[in-house]
């Protein structure tokens, strides 16, 4: 992954971030100093990039992700047959699936 697609990832609106900052942040307490000051010194999205590969955080965020996909299936297998309602679990199945 390139420096600037981590810099995408690492940004504090980002879902992958926000779960990954509470993950990560847990087994490596310093890089909420990173977080805080938005990854602004050099090294700094080098650093966050090793932790989050040496945390179980992308594991755990992935298979929350599967959860929420599975349980968004359950419920919308729940509505009437119809194209949408099969567009939507589609859609929740190539979120489980997709490389980026």
């Amino acid at each position: 992954m390139s420096r600037s697609q981590w810099n995408a990832l690492l940004e504090p609106h980002s879902s992958f971030f926000l779960q990954i900052e509470g993950l990560s942040i847990k087994e490596f307490p310093e890089m909420n100093a990173m977080i805080m000051r938005r990854f602004s010194l050099p090294g700094d999205v080098d650093r966050a990039r090793q932790y989050v590969l040496q945390s179980d955080g992308v594991q755990q965020t992935t298979y929350l992700a599967q959860q929420y996909c599975h349980k968004a299936i359950r419920e919308i297998s729940k509505l009437r047959p119809s194209r949408e309602r099969d567009a939507l679990i589609q859609l929740s199945e190539i979120v489980l699936t997709r490389d980026k």
